[in-house]
Order: structure tokens, then C-alpha cells, then sequence
């Protein structure tokens, strides 16, 4: 077994049959218990959705079984999930869920219970969107510089980004030049939001320029020319990548407050927030995911990256710093805090398999036998010596003297010669020669 492993903390394999990609993760104090810990938010393309509280148990089944808060059928597939403040007048967190043609935002809350079972969640719809095109992914933050909630950008398949303010739909853009979604961010230090366009370049529209452009509603064709009032929507900056993206990030940390990251199939960037490069590290591999975190190194940023060969790696900016084994192949990854250990890395595969672990090495249990230092017993070894002695003495005298075994006969060489009675006749030649000496 190798010693770079991920730790197996706690591990669940969630249905059967049942598909999982990037937006079907999320992490946090969704149940606004006020402890700080969080909590393993898990849906599927089949509409199950899961809510754990994961803790150490050596017991998988028991460890499932007690770990998981809630379990609910819905409708519709899950997309994607974010936790967030998108009630109005309310500073707890929602979980806001994506459906192809539906957003719904849900409040979970748990009661004591009264019995051995423990306590008791619910999941309780607040409020509900129906969409007039199917969602492809979706971002959250505070739009327009507002403080104390959050809004919702949705980007559809035909290239619309629909805003909603709670339970109110503010408006729709379209992107130009739009063919297929990419993957969808909010920077909230330039209150601007980042895409891939299929022209495979990162592109940046504030959210100012984005709510004075032209109103979708009225121009369902982008390249058409202008209808009505509002200017036509081009993005503040862009950046060639020369590739399609699989995800996007933008860290809140302070010591990586300038940087964008951008992780394409075969190379990561990062960017500033004007859309200069920092710096690229070409990657040798397939990658599936990733996700930028916080440093103990001012001035750098970690980032897990998840690989096709069942591998996670940390990176500080472009150095490799460690690697650890998986399961499976990753499709989301996660950093979350438990109430017993700290900075627990979630990963989720494809088909279900949900695994907490953390980074480190097995200790090696094996010693070295130690030498038996006994001393020699003198009169032990002399008693033994001549029970040897008399063995000899009789071997010696039963068999003449010689001790060495023998070999049978049939094994030596026999050399025989024999001659043929039957001789060539008497030579008839008389041919004579005749020397001469000159």
C-alpha cells in the first residue's frame, strides 16, 4: 500500500445507479446550527438530495446511518446547489437548488427530538422560479455591490444570464457571439461576472454594463441589430486560453485578492481581476477538478487539483507539493470544517462514492525483530557435540569406514570397444609408380 494516500476519515456510497458532476457538491452551516461546522450537501441528476453531518466512526454503515440528516425525493434532476443569504429580511443561510427549468430556494431546519432517534430535519420550500429556458449552471454574490444578501445569475443553454433578486426576477442578458455555456462565476471584487465563450476565451461583463445593455426580453436573436433603447453588451476585457475551460474560480481570501483562476484540459491559469496573466503551469495530465484555497504562505494560493487517474493533487502556485491516492476520479471537491477536524477534503465521484479524508502518511508499524543475545550454555553445546560424535562413530564402523554415500553401479561409464568381423578384401590395385630424380 502506498504511503500517499488520501486518509479515509468517512466514506458513503449514495444510491444506486444514480449520476453526479461538478454542481452536485456543496458545503456549509445549512442548517444555521451557529456552531460554525459544516455540513455535506449531496444531489443527483435523479433528483435525491442528501444532507450529511459527517464524524468519525470506524462502522461505514452505522457511520452512514447516523452521519445523515435529511434525504428527499424531488422532482426534478439537481444541476447544481449553492448556500447562501437569498431570503430577503433574513440573515440565515438557504440552500438554493437548480433544476433544468426550475430554481427553488429551501430552508432546512432541525428540532430536538424526543426520542433515541436524535434530532429531526425538514426541508421547507420558501419560494420557487419557474424558467422559460433550460438552466445550464448558475452563480451566486452580491450583485450591484449590495451588502446583507445574496442574488442568483442563472446562465441558460441558448446563452441568457437571468438575475434574480429573491423572490423577484430583475432581468435577462444575452451573451454575444453565444454557441455553447461555459462554466460561470461572480467576482465580487470587480462586481463583474466571468465566462468561457466557445470562442475559448475568458470574457468579463460588469454588472453594471450587464443591467443597462439591451433587455433580452426583447431581442431574442443577439447578433440582430438594436430594437429598442440600451447598449449593446460586449464584455470589459477578455483573455485567449486557447482551450475550453472545465471551471472557474475566484478565492475571497485576503493574500490572493487579485486573482482569477482558470483550470482548462490541459493547462491553469491564473489571472489578475484586470485580466493579466500572473502565471500558467502546463498540466501532463486529464484533469476532472479543482479548487483554490487558503495559504500559509502570504502572497500564494493552494489549489487541489483532481486528475483521471484517480489522483489529488496540491499545488502552491505552480509547485507541487504533494499527492494523494483516491478511490475513484473526482468530479467536485470541497474543503470543510467538522466539529472533529478541521480543513477535511470532500470529494465526490461520478457515480456516488462520497469520501472525506485528509492528507498525511500511515506510519509504518513494522520493528525489527531483536537478536536473541542470550549467552551460550556451555554444557548444552558440549551434550550436544558428542551426541554427534557417537552418531559419527557408529556411521563409521557399520559402513567400513567410508562415511560418503555410495552410487549405484549402473550409474558409471562403461566404455566398450568391439571390433567388426567382416574386413575389406585384399586390395587389387597394382598400379606402380615410378619416381625420377632430375
Amino acid at each position: 500500500m502506498s504511503l500517499f494516500k488520501a486518509r479515509d476519515w468517512w466514506s458513503a456510497v449514495l444510491g444506486e445507479g444514480e449520476e453526479f458532476d461538478q454542481g452536485c457538491l456543496c458545503v456549509g452551516d445549512v442548517d444555521n446550527s451557529g456552531t460554525g461546522h459544516d455540513k455535506v450537501v449531496v444531489g443527483s441528476y435523479m433528483g435525491m438530495l442528501r444532507i450529511f453531518s459527517p464524524h468519525a466512526n470506524k462502522s461505514s454503515e452505522g457511520g452512514i446511518a447516523d452521519a445523515q440528516l435529511l434525504e428527499v425525493q424531488l422532482q426534478n434532476a439537481i444541476i447544481q446547489m449553492e448556500v447562501g443569504k437569498f431570503v430577503s429580511c433574513s440573515e440565515l443561510l438557504h440552500l438554493a437548488v437548480l433544476h433544468p427549468r426550475k430554481l427553488s430556494v429551501y430552508s432546512v431546519s432541525g428540532t430536538a427530538g424526543n426520542v433515541e432517534h436524535g434530532d429531526q430535519y425538514q426541508l421547507k420550500l420558501v419560494y420557487e422560479h419557474n424558467l422559460k429556458r433550460t438552466a445550464c449552471n448558475m452563480t451566486y454574490g452580491t450583485f450591484g455591490g449590495v451588502t446583507g444578501h445574496h442574488s442568483l445569475c442563472i446562465q441558460s443553454m441558448d446563452g441568457m444570464l437571468m438575475f434574480f433578486e429573491q423572490d423577484s426576477y430583475s432581468f435577462g442578458r444575452f451573451l454575444p457571439g453565444f454557441l455553447l455555456p461555459g462554466p460561470l462565476v461572480y467576482n465580487s471584487r470587480t462586481d463583474s461576472f466571468l465566462t468561457v465563450s466557445s470562442a475559448r476565451q475568458l470574457e468579463s461583463y460588469k454588472y453594471e454594463t450587464l443591467s443597462v445593455a439591451t433587455e433580452a426580453e426583447s431581442r431574442q436573436d443577439p447578433d440582430l441589430p438594436l430594437k429598442t433603447g440600451g447598449k449593446r453588451l460586449t464584455p470589459d476585457w477578455t483573455f485567449v486560453l486557447g482551450e475550453q475551460a472545465l471551471d472557474l474560480s475566484v478565492p475571497s481570501f485576503s493574500h490572493s485578492s487579485a486573482s482569477v483562476f482558470v483550470l482548462g484540459e490541459r493547462n491553469l491559469y491564473c489571472l489578475r481581476d484586470n485580466g493579466q496573466i500572473r502565471f500558467m503551469k502546463k498540466l501532463e495530465y486529464n484533469p476532472s477538478c479543482f479548487l483554490p484555497y487558503t495559504s500559509v504562505t502570504d502572497g500564494t494560493t493552494n489549489l487541489l487539483v483532481g486528475i483521471h487517474t484517480n489522483m489529488l493533487q496540491v499545488y502552491q502556485d505552480v509547485t507541487l507539493k504533494w499527492a494523494a491516492q483516491l478511490p475513484f476520479v473526482p468530479v467536485a471537491v470541497r474543503i470543510s470544517n467538522f466539529q472533529e477536524l478541521k480543513g477535511v477534503v470532500v470529494s465526490l465521484s461520478s457515480d456516488g462514492h462520497l469520501l472525506c479524508s485528509y492528507m498525511g502518511t500511515d506510519p509504518s508499524f513494522f520493528t525489527t525483530p531483536k537478536v536473541d543475545a542470550r549467552e551460550a550454555d556451555y554444557e548444552q553445546v558440549d551434550a550436544e557435540m558428542k551426541k554427534l560424535q557417537k552418531f559419527i562413530r557408529e556411521v563409521t564402523r557399520t559402513q567400513g569406514g567410508n562415511i560418503l554415500p555410495k552410487t549405484d553401479a549402473e550409474e558409471d561409464l562403461i566404455v566398450t570397444a568391439a571390433v567388426s568381423s567382416s574386413m575389406d578384401s585384399p586390395s587389387v590395385n597394382t598400379q606402380s609408380h615410378t619416381f625420377s630424380t632430375i
